[in-house]
Formats: C-alpha cells, sequence, structure tokens
C-alpha cells in the first residue's frame, strides 16, 4: 500500500465520518444526503480493498466556476485516465458553465453538442450518479493511487484523433476556401482574478508580424482573422483592420472558425489550447499548456523556429493542391 492510499484512508475516513453526520441531520429534516468525491472515492476504495467492489468507474464534473474549455479538458483528461489505467469512463453531460450568454440549460447544452465528448461513452445515468468517482475533484489522489506522475502531459495522438472524431460526427463539413490563419487572443475579462490571464500583445504583435513576413515569402494567399473579446483600439499593436477583428462574436462558431484553420495561433488559456487540440492544421502556440507533438511554439518575445513554421506552410499547401 502506497503513501497514497494511507493517505486517503487516513484523511477519507474522516471526511467520511462527518458526512456520514450531517447527513443524518439532512435525513430528519427531509433533505436529501449528499457526500462530496472525495467521500465517493474513499467509499469506492474502501470496497475494493475489501474485497466488495472495485474501483472501476470514473466520469468527470468540473466546477461551474469553469468556462467551456476548462470544462472540456477535464473530461478530456477524465477519458485518458480511464482508458491508461484500464478503468471504465462514463459520461456525466454539463450542466454548468461560466460564461453564458443565454439560459444554463440551453448554453450547457450547445456545449455539450458542440464537443460531443459523451459520443460512444457510458452514461453515468447507466447507474446512478454516486457510482462512479469524480476525476475533476479527485485526480492528484487517483493519480497517486494508481502510480500515475501528477502532471499534464501531451496527449496520445490516437486519443487526439478520437477527440477529433467525436468533435466532427455531428458537424456537416464546410467548403474549404482559400488558407486560413486564425489567431486565438485571450484577454482579460471581468470574470478573470489575474492580470496575467490576459494575451501580452507586444508578444503576440512580433508573432503576427513573423507570420506576415513567412507568408509573403512563401507568396501564400491567405485570410487572417483574430477571435477575441474587447474593443478594436485594444488590438492596434497587432496592425490588423478592424474588418478581421471578430470581437465578443458567438463562441461556438469562432471556435469552429479556429478548428478548421489551416494555420491557427493559440494564446494562454484553456478555449485556446482545446481549440488546437480539435484543430487539424498547423498550430503555433504560446507553450505554457502541454504541446502536442507536431505543434510549434514561441518564446515569451514571440520568437519561434521561422524555417520550421516555413516548412510546414509549404507541406501544407502542396498537400492542399494536390502536389
Amino acid at each position: 500500500m502506497n503513501a497514497a492510499a494511507l493517505r486517503l484512508l487516513a484523511l477519507g475516513s474522516l471526511g467520511y465520518a462527518s458526512s456520514l453526520a450531517k447527513n443524518v441531520v439532512k435525513e430528519a429534516l427531509g433533505r436529501p444526503p449528499h457526500f462530496t468525491a472525495d467521500d465517493v472515492l474513499f467509499r469506492h476504495y474502501v470496497r475494493q480493498l475489501t474485497g466488495h467492489g472495485r474501483l472501476d468507474r470514473i466520469t468527470s464534473v468540473a466546477s461551474t466556476h469553469e468556462g467551456a474549455g476548462s470544462q472540456s479538458l477535464m473530461t478530456m483528461r477524465a477519458i485518458e485516465f480511464a482508458r491508461a489505467q484500464g478503468l471504465t469512463y462514463v459520461h456525466t453531460p454539463f450542466t454548468e458553465i461560466h460564461h453564458a450568454d443565454r439560459p444554463m440549460h440551453e448554453w450547457a447544452a450547445a456545449w455539450e453538442s458542440h464537443f460531443n465528448l459523451g459520443a460512444g461513452e457510458a452514461s453515468v445515468g447507466d447507474a446512478g450518479p454516486h457510482d462512479a468517482v469524480n476525476f475533476a475533484f479527485t485526480f492528484p489522489t487517483l493519480r497517486a493511487l494508481f502510480g500515475v506522475e501528477d502532471e499534464d502531459r501531451p496527449f496520445e495522438e490516437s486519443l487526439v484523433r478520437d477527440f477529433r472524431r467525436k468533435y466532427r460526427l455531428n458537424k456537416t463539413p464546410r467548403p474549404k476556401g482559400s488558407p486560413s490563419v486564425c489567431i486565438h487572443v485571450r484577454r482579460r475579462n471581468r470574470h478573470d482574478f489575474h492580470s496575467e490571464d490576459a494575451t501580452d500583445m507586444a508578444c503576440l504583435a512580433r508573432v503576427v508580424a513573423q507570420l506576415r513576413t513567412i507568408l509573403r515569402e512563401l507568396g501564400v494567399g491567405h485570410t487572417l482573422r483574430v477571435f477575441s473579446q474587447g474593443d478594436p483600439a485594444d488590438f492596434s499593436r497587432l496592425d490588423i483592420p478592424e474588418s478581421q477583428l471578430f470581437l465578443d462574436a458567438d463562441p461556438f462558431g469562432s471556435m469552429r472558425e479556429m478548428i478548421e484553420a489551416d494555420l491557427l495561433v493559440t494564446t494562454r488559456g484553456t478555449f485556446g489550447h482545446v481549440t488546437g487540440l480539435l484543430c487539424d492544421g498547423i498550430v503555433l502556440s504560446d507553450g505554457l499548456l502541454p504541446s502536442q507533438k507536431g505543434w510549434l511554439t514561441y518564446d515569451a518575445g514571440g520568437g519561434f523556429d521561422a524555417a520550421a513554421l516555413a516548412s510546414k506552410v509549404s507541406a501544407k499547401m502542396r498537400s492542399a493542391s494536390g502536389r
């Protein structure tokens, strides 16, 4: 038994006893009982130790204070963990997602349909909501119990391909136009807690300037669009016409445009990172979250391997034209 297991048994028993006591009071008041995610994990682990069951089902119900990018990425991590450890992932649909621009049930359902991560998966409703361990709130302990380092790494490419397959199941292919370059700019808004959540515009301006030079030297005709929030004046450093700024636009359409881009530039944040995961095109990221195989990254000064990007752009254009 490793240290994580001993810690779970020691602390979990105290937490579970506390929950049991609270639930006695709740039942006396006619209120439904409630067990935390840690309680459910503790119960499953004790059953496994005593031979009365097995910890074999996990789900993901993330914090309702998180947005679509964060919640979808956590679901992807839960699916990854389940498959790697031989567990069953059971899907819990989104119910509440931050930054809603419509009634919450419609907003959550729209994101559920957009990512389609539950396609082909068992449903948590098949066995009851308390049957599966919630990975979103217990992943450090789960990883320790299974001897997995508590650190996110790039996803296996086979799993990324499956996420893309799920995403496209309910999307109609659209005709391809001229090569598309899309840039996601993470802007600080009223929901953010730290100023560093915003994109460094000076850094991004240098990235955009280099991109233009590369595309011009290669003679690649393209459309360039920026997706973000804010006022056009906020993006003056990028030297991009206002007609190419898509600000405060529909997030579903914006994400789809970026996913279908031939070249996508992502900035900090899970929204952009998940967009990059689902994109089949060239991805140039800030590298703050684990970069996938084949992605290029730029540094804090906006520098990146221009020759490698030019090679990727040339190869993609040749592939697109059948040469």
